[in-house]
């Protein structure tokens, strides 16, 4: 069965057919041929950005010509680093950039956001899909405000952030997180944020992630909310001065 798919894509389709991107975390299902925004099917090449070696979602990786997205694509460059420090790319190297349900798990989403606006050229596009609390185990907690991720970032705060910690063990919602196990599971993953990043750090909404990446520079073309817990927004890279 197919998932619901985005309205945006249709509208925006050619800034995908035969376009360079990256995405940052995946490969996605969202992004599949039976996703809610199947791009990868369009793309002309597509590389790909993990925080290390070995994660939850991936496995093991490897940094090269390794990043498998499509069947039928060829395969993309794997880079292993930071999100929020992606030095060894150069600006404007791609005409999009795609992230899936990954923002969220970012301590600093400005930092990252200003390095993935880097990357794109004038006009490129920007594919954000993050949860809506409502549908997911952050659902007792209090979306974020974008003035808390502007403090974020000029205290420069790194991944190895555990602030937000005490809010998560009180209001996480274990009953819709069963891969998580009990609390004393929970809380012992937790602590170990910094080498598995499971952490949701920050909660969103349409309305902060409309303002957040307004703030950093991008026009904001579309914001959707799509079955069963996605926030699915489409910005653009403008010469618009950034506001930091």
């Amino acid at each position: 069965m197919l998932a619901k798919q985005s309205a945006l894509l249709r509208i925006y389709q050619n800034s995908f057919i035969g376009k360079s991107g990256i995405e940052i975390g995946g490969p996605s299902q969202a992004f599949s041929r039976r996703g809610v925004f199947p791009v990868y099917p369009m793309v002309g090449n597509l590389d790909n950005c993990n925080f290390g070696a070995n994660t939850v979602w991936e496995g093991t990786l490897q940094q090269g010509k390794t990043f498998v997205f499509d069947s039928a694509k060829p395969a993309g460059q794997q880079y292993l680093a930071e999100t929020t420090a992606l030095g060894e790319l150069p600006s404007g190297a791609y005409d999009f950039v795609l992230s899936s349900h990954m923002l969220e798990h970012t301590a600093n989403p400005i930092l990252a956001l200003l390095e993935w606006k880097r990357l794109l050229v004038d006009g490129g596009t920007l594919v954000l899909l993050l949860p809506d609390r409502r549908h997911t185990f952050d659902h007792r907690r209090p979306v974020t405000t974008l003035s808390h991720l502007m403090a974020d970032f000029k205290a420069g705060v790194g991944e190895d952030d555990l602030t937000h910690l005490p809010e998560i063990l009180a209001l996480h919602d274990l009953g819709r997180d069963p891969d998580a196990g009990d609390m004393d599971s929970f809380k012992a993953r937790s602590l170990r944020n910094v080498e598995n990043r499971c952490l949701h750090h920050h909660v969103f909404d349409t309305r902060l992630a409309s303002e957040l990446v307004e703030y950093i520079g991008l026009d904001v073309h579309g914001v959707e909310e799509i079955v069963p817990h996605h926030i699915l927004l489409l910005a653009q890279n403008s010469r618009q001065p950034v506001k930091i």
